[in-house]
């Protein structure tokens, strides 16, 4: 209550404000200079609290004021009256123009009477007077002529009434002045006779001082006027003096050229008859020079211009000239009218270069090359080659060519490198006819060493032919060469990783979403560097296999329109996982071009929405421009050095280089950890002594390291695999120490609280089963050495092992146990990444359905042990990845519910018990 009261005996600054119809901020000085003493701040939020008391006497204290001031006028009333700034009238206050005046709260007040006599003196019009712009006007001159006029005395009453409104001349006098200037009839002055001869007064001066007008007078002291006569005589002159000439601007476009081009024909002296007049009118060209130049070029029989040759041929006048200067053997250049060298062209040579054009080799679908089109492609161009040889050298053409062919259709090379691999193919076997002067088998070794050592012969070249020379050892007998050739290449880096502080770098700077937004969405090179290099913190992928293996990207699911989303907002985890899920589901159906092999995709977790955001600009990039790659700019410049402007020691990046650091660096850090690293590493765990020198492979740089690797225990690791077959492997390599009492006893009462007794006999003979084959296998990866056991997990790790059902690799690879089988879920040599969970959802429904349709006990049985299969498999990712990650593939809920009415529906036939949590 009393706080109500004190409401209502209390305004705010707002209120006041309202209240006495000024602004908030008047209201603060008023409290400030104690004018409102009492007012007092109630809470920091609330602000000032003014009492009302305080608020009467100073509304009593305006109206005061106010009666007090009522035949006053303020500043801004004053200049609203005259249509004025402010500042004018402070001006006229300040000046003493204004002479009487008083202060009121610092503001100017002024009298009405005495503003009204300011009005009279200062700004009132004489109306008998003109000032010298409105003389200026009215005797059409300058001002500055009626400023000399007024020195000369001209006018003799001029005043000056006020230094505002300038000097003031009486009407009288601007006439009598009128009077004197009128021009006697039969002359004209000199302002009309520029405007009759088209040019500027000063040139009718001039004229006028070299003595071509002869009778002149002077007018009003300095002017001229002459007689209309001689005006007449001149003009015609003139005019029949250049009436066949023209000017640079209409000679241009007589000749529909450049005035340059006039320019330099005159300079060149293309243009002979010409006249060259005052400045202003510059050069003036006879029309016959011009008529001449645009004469038709006479072209000789048999031969066309090259715009014409450039239509006949439907290509571009500049590739006509570049064949004329290159290709065309009877074209040749004339000179023309205006003195310049022309390309004419042969009429035969476009004969010859279109039937040429006619027989080249075209794919079967335009836009596409595949291994057909470069096998035809070898066929077409070297079918004339044997004629070109001895006969004797028939058998080498034939197996060189079968050897091309069968390289190019088994190749899984992509487009671009088949049209290469096609070129050099194309380019050995023309060297190769060109340099032996027998068949290839019948060269010795010291023939073949020979070859190999000529240092005129390019090194491709010298590649091919010993992949001929091997090809001709295993399928021809009687080869006189008996050695293997090999050529060697001089490489020093090819085992150079970054240092573990460098690698970091580029991690931490690929994750900064906000240094890099800006920038991504204004270049689009920039936003490609940002994503490759992603690419290759979390896949070890070839170069070649990011730019064209990356899909493109769908935003059905997203609201993502344009550039403007990622100004306003960020994406979310969640939504950053729909792009990865597409990604990786678009991925795993491209076949990679070395190895042949489908594609995986995974997505660490610290990077998923800097990789997210990253592709998605990339995407509207793509779609802007309509690029058919995402990374076309990769494609041909290589990585913007902006995208490293704020750390430029990470300019000299290389993709080779980041694969082995990334291999080596998920080696080491599996190798260092105890127990399941990749699953359940924490920071505080203990790392192992550094790894054994002689531990290297392919790919793999050992060495000792830099520091404790749980720097680099960011994610940088988890690439998505789990399961009991991944886990025994990695326990089995890193000596697995045995659970404690403890440890053991944590781990029963968690299970006790998920799981019923009955639900725990319901799994058991399942369970049983699948342990009698899982016991098997892990004695046979325990009998690995630790050398094959990292050779199986770099495989698994770089997907060179794939099983059957996408998105898993098999440890049996490519020996399947189970070769009848249509899936690989339930298979004890299964190991499966976090995606497959996306296709498990859709078997579940389907085995369901299948249950639900099932006629027979067989068909219940079968399809009731592939949907336990099913589950153990996303019960192994709940517990190695948690519930909240399982989810963002799976919907569980969906999943249970249908159970349930599955079970309900057959009863008694189907018995599956499920944990009480998840």
């Amino acid at each position: 209550m009393e706080k109500e009261k004190q409401n209502d005996e209390h305004l705010n600054v707002r209120q006041t404000a309202e209240r006495l119809g000024v602004s908030a901020s008047t209201v603060i000085k008023l409290i400030r200079n104690g004018r409102i003493p009492n007012a007092f701040i109630f809470s920091r939020r609330s602000g000032y609290s003014i009492p009302l008391s305080d608020i009467v006497l100073i509304e009593q204290q305006i109206k005061k004021d106010e009666k007090q001031n009522e035949d006053y006028l303020s500043v801004s009333e004053m200049a609203l009256m005259l249509n004025c700034s402010d500042s004018n009238i402070r001006y006229a206050i300040r000046n003493g123009k204004i002479k009487k005046y008083r202060l009121h709260n610092k503001m100017y007040l002024v009298h009405i009477s005495d503003f009204d006599e300011y009005i009279h003196e200062y700004l009132k019009k004489n109306p008998d007077c003109l000032n010298l712009q409105e003389t200026a006007n009215r005797l059409n001159v300058s001002k500055a002529t009626i400023g000399n006029y007024v020195k000369d005395n001209v006018f003799p009453n001029v005043f000056i009434r006020n230094q505002t409104e300038g000097f003031l001349i009486p009407l009288s006098d601007i006439e009598s002045f009128e009077y004197t200037i009128k021009i006697p009839d039969g002359f004209i002055a000199v302002k009309e006779i520029a405007k009759i001869l088209d040019c500027h007064p000063e040139s009718v001066r001039e004229l006028i001082r070299n003595g071509k007008f002869k009778n002149v007078k002077s007018h009003l002291g300095k002017s001229y006027i002459v007689s209309t006569d001689e005006v007449e005589k001149y003009y015609e002159y003139k005019i029949d003096q250049i009436k066949d000439y023209l000017n640079i601007t209409n000679a241009a476009e007589f000749l529909s050229c450049d005035k340059d081009t006039i320019r330099s024909y005159l300079k060149k002296g293309v243009l002979k008859n010409y006249l060259y007049r005052e400045k202003r009118e510059g050069y003036l060209i006879h029309k016959d020079d011009l008529l001449r130049l645009k004469e038709t070029l006479i072209m000789p029989n048999g031969f066309m211009k090259p715009e014409e040759a450039a239509k006949k041929l439907g290509i571009g006048v500049g590739q006509v000239l570049n064949l004329a200067r290159n290709k065309f053997v009877n074209s040749y250049k004339i000179k023309k009218n205006n003195g310049a060298e022309t390309w004419i062209v042969s009429e035969e040579d476009v004969f010859m270069y279109k039937k040429v054009k006619e027989q080249r080799f075209t794919p079967e679908n335009p836009g596409e090359y595949t291994t057909l089109d470069a096998v035809n492609k070898f066929k077409f161009e070297t079918k004339d080659l044997i004629v070109q040889v001895p006969e004797s050298m028939g058998k080498t053409y034939e197996l060189f060519s079968s050897y091309a062919k069968s390289k190019l259709s088994n190749s899984n090379a992509r487009a671009e490198t088949l049209k290469k691999k096609v070129a050099y193919y194309i380019k050995t076997l023309e060297i190769i006819l060109q340099i032996l002067d027998k068949n290839i088998y019948d060269l010795t070794d010291d023939e073949v060493e020979d070859i190999l050592n000529d240092p005129n012969i390019v090194e491709y070249v010298k590649q091919y032919f010993i992949g001929f020379t091997q090809f001709c050892s295993e399928n021809v007998e009687g080869c006189k060469f008996k050695n293997d050739y090999k050529t060697s290449r001089e490489n020093t880096t090819e085992t150079e990783i970054y240092s573990l502080h460098t690698f970091k770098d580029y991690f931490e700077h690929v994750k900064d979403i906000d240094s890099h937004l800006v920038h991504a969405i204004k270049l689009k090179t920039y936003a490609q560097t940002w994503l490759y290099l992603i690419m290759h913190l979390m896949n070890a992928w070839r170069s070649g296999d990011i730019i064209y293996g990356l899909p493109k990207i769908d935003f059905d699911e997203l609201d993502i329109k344009d550039f403007t989303y990622f100004t306003n907002h960020k994406l979310t985890r969640e939504q950053s996982q729909l792009i990865i899920n597409q990604v990786h589901i678009k991925v795993g159906k491209i076949k990679f071009s070395k190895t042949g092999a489908l594609g995986q995709f995974l997505c660490i977790d610290s990077l998923a929405i800097p990789f997210a955001t990253a592709i998605s600009i990339v995407e509207l990039h793509r779609r802007k421009r309509d690029d058919r790659l995402l990374l076309s700019s990769i494609n041909s410049n290589g990585v913007n050095k902006k995208f490293f402007q704020k750390n430029r020691s990470l300019e000299n990046f290389d993709s080779l280089k980041m694969n082995r650091t990334l291999i080596t660096y998920f080696f080491h850090y599996v190798s260092k950890s105890e127990g399941d690293a990749h699953l359940s590493y924490e920071a505080s765990q203990i790392l192992r002594s550094h790894i054994n020198e002689d531990t290297t492979m392919v790919y793999i740089k050992f060495s000792n390291s830099e520091g404790s690797l749980d720097e680099i225990s960011f994610n940088i690791c988890e690439r998505g695999h789990f399961g009991w077959v991944f886990n025994c492997m990695i326990n089995l390599f890193f000596d697995q120490e045995h659970q404690t009492i403890q440890e053991r006893t944590k781990m029963i009462q968690a299970f006790q609280e998920n799981y019923t007794v009955p639900a725990i006999e319901t799994y058991a003979s399942f369970l049983l089963a699948e342990r009698n084959q899982k016991e098997s296998l892990a004695l046979r990866i325990a009998k690995m050495s630790k050398e094959e056991l990292k050779d199986v997990i770099t495989m698994i790790f770089r997907g060179e092992m794939p099983a059957k059902t996408e998105l898993a690799q098999c440890l049996s690879h490519p020996n399947c146990p189970y070769p009848t089988r249509k899936t690989c879920i339930g298979c004890e040599y299964l190991v499966p990444t976090e995606y497959l969970l996306i296709s498990a959802t859709e078997q579940i429904k389907t085995t369901m359905l299948n249950l639900y349709n099932s006629k027979t006990a067989r068909i219940r049985e079968r399809e009731l042990h592939f949907l336990k299969n099913l589950f153990l498999l996303i019960n192994q990712a709940i517990v190695e990845k948690g519930n909240e990650y399982v989810d963002t593939f799976i919907d569980r809920k969906q999943l249970k519910e249908l159970f349930l009415a599955l079970t309900e529906y057959k009863g008694r036939e189907i018995v599956i018990d499920t944990p009480k949590k998840n």
